[in-house]
């Protein structure tokens, strides 16, 4: 059975700032401090939540018994062919969509992207999907971070990219850190689900080390440099 295993790296929508707060006079930068501003004002986290966000990068995992491959996506100034190049993908494979914190995050903000795009993503959407492994697992939302939980497996969780770190590398123009850092975020997550899957009798132990197997020599014939200093980090923990 395959199992898709999707990230999502987004930065502030400044487009929806704008008609929000009628900044239309104002520039994207002033719209995106405008929005964090006035949300600290208002005594809340200066993240913007994830309606008012457009998504710049992501990554999706392919796992079955026979193929594995992390395959990496990039907005590159067109969000709605991304999503409709993501929506191509998981209907081929014909498969559930699973993310590690879907439920607080992912289905909102596909939903609100594909309004904002016009984009039809019927597959990643189907069966009230994208599914929560930390949900799956019973976490309670927000309760296992990604990167806590990563480091506690000994993954080399300092190679993905959290909110902040999403917006420098958008705000810089560094595409391969976009690329990069969501590709190693899905990894991540797909990692962390074999092995919680083990712990609870999902799997068995010979199933975990065969998936295991199956990715490390998958990163070994990888080329890029995010995948080969994955691999070597990841090899010294």
């Amino acid at each position: 059975m395959t199992m898709l295993v999707l990230d999502l790296k987004s930065v502030p929508d400044p487009a929806v700032g704008k008609r929000l707060l009628a900044l239309e006079k104002f520039s994207d930068a002033e719209a995106i401090l405008a929005m964090k501003t006035l949300r600290v004002a208002a005594h809340q986290s200066a993240a913007v939540p994830a309606l008012q966000r457009r998504v710049v990068a992501a990554a999706l995992v392919v796992a079955s018994a026979d193929h594995f491959a992390v395959e990496e996506f990039v907005a590159a100034g067109n969000e709605a062919e991304m999503l409709a190049a993501i929506e191509q993908r998981v209907s081929a494979a014909q498969a559930p969509v699973w993310a590690w914190d879907a439920a607080g995050s992912y289905r909102p903000q596909l939903l609100a992207r594909a309004l904002a795009t016009g984009t039809a993503i019927p597959a990643l959407l189907t069966a009230q999907g994208p599914q929560g492994l930390s949900a799956h697992f019973g976490f309670q939302r927000d309760a296992a971070p990604l990167a806590e939980l990563a480091a506690v497996y000994a993954l080399p969780h300092r190679l993905g990219l959290r909110s902040a770190d999403t917006e420098a590398a958008h705000a810089r123009g560094d595409v391969d850190a976009l690329r990069g850092g969501s590709a190693v975020d899905a990894l991540i997550a797909y990692l962390l689900g074999v092995a919680l899957k083990a712990a609870t009798g999902e799997i068995d132990a010979a199933a975990r080390l065969a998936e295991r197997q199956q990715v490390c020599q998958w990163l070994g014939a990888q080329p890029a440099p995010h995948w080969q200093q994955f691999h070597a980090v990841w090899k010294a923990l």
